[in-house]
């Protein structure tokens, strides 16, 4: 009976040792993704979805930055940023600023990668020049550009001076102040736009042009027909970053013109460092900021609505 038993025994454990090697194959294999995942869902957390529901939370409150007591006020945050005019100015010139800059960059972005492509041996020396806006400091370009624009002295008034031109009071003008602006930030995407759209260009067969020229196509004929259409999740790419970069508009104008002339420059980013860190109002400014992020995720969800039709990926 003991040596019949001890064959049941050893029977089930032959049974059972294949199943639980199996079962913790399995949680290895589940455990794994999830454990080289971790350390980047951490960071994410920690960086990202903590402050935004810590903004969101602050939004309700009544808090001055400097006192523990975080007073709720419900709705009030956003009752008083929707009185505000200065809200609705800084919104305008935010609308303004994307609207003008991220085609017109675009645009350009194009126009320069189609160049430096044709520019032979020399599209090495120009794509490194162009790409180096990109990487140089904002803050401290920001400094000469002051100086570029200075009314009296600077370089872009004096060259307007010798073609006979009364050159502006760029900075401090309301009507040239946020135009200003307009073309450091077309000048500093310039290059990103470019390197992107140079990679696109050399996604797409080059048999398709010599297809298009023995059909008697002509460059123009080939870039509308065959690389604009081709390009289109460039385009797309593009859009959305350009917008999002433009939205947070904050270091040119904080160093060069601080929302002068009379808030011409003020925009949503810079009105939240002022309602956080002068005015020490940090429920309106995480009201602001939640309002800023309802706005560029209805502008994102719309234009991925738009790129269902518009962008082909073959």
């Amino acid at each position: 009976m003991k040596e019949d038993a001890v064959v049941v025994c050893n029977k089930e454990r032959a049974v059972l040792r294949p199943a639980k090697i199996l079962d913790m194959a399995k949680a290895k294999k589940l455990f794994w993704p999830v454990g080289l995942l971790l350390p980047a869902l951490v960071v994410y957390g920690v960086f990202f979805i903590f402050p935004f529901l810590f903004t969101f939370y602050l939004s309700f409150m009544q808090w001055d930055l400097i006192s523990p007591d975080i007073q709720p006020v419900g709705w009030q945050n956003y009752q008083k940023l929707f009185a505000d005019k200065v809200f609705w100015i800084s919104l305008a010139n935010t609308a303004f600023y994307v609207a003008v800059t991220v085609p017109i960059s675009m645009l350009l972005g194009l126009g320069l990668a189609v160049l430096v492509e044709g520019a032979g041996r020399y599209r090495e020396i120009y794509r490194f020049l162009l790409f180096i806006p990109v990487v140089a400091s904002l803050a401290v370009t920001s400094f000469v550009w002051m100086l570029l624009m200075n009314p009296t002295n600077g370089l872009l008034n004096g060259l307007l001076a010798y073609l006979g031109i009364a050159g502006p009071n760029w900075l401090n003008d309301p009507w040239w102040a946020l135009p200003s602006l307009m073309i450091i930030g077309v000048w500093k995407a310039l290059g990103y736009n470019m390197v992107l759209y140079i990679a696109g260009l050399k996604s797409i067969d080059k048999r398709l042009y010599e297809a298009a020229e023995m059909d008697g196509a002509g460059k123009w004929k080939q870039f509308t027909a065959i690389t604009l259409p081709l390009l289109s999740p460039v385009h797309f790419f593009v859009l959305i970053v350009s917008i999002i970069h433009s939205f947070q508009l904050f270091t040119t104008v904080h160093i060069m013109t601080r929302g002068a002339p009379n808030n011409a420059t003020n925009v949503l980013v810079y009105e939240v460092w002022q309602e956080a860190f002068q005015f020490f109002d940090i429920g309106k400014a995480s009201a602001l900021s939640m309002v800023m992020f309802l706005l560029v995720l209805v502008v994102t969800v719309w234009q991925i609505r738009l790129s269902e039709s518009k962008v082909h990926y073959q």
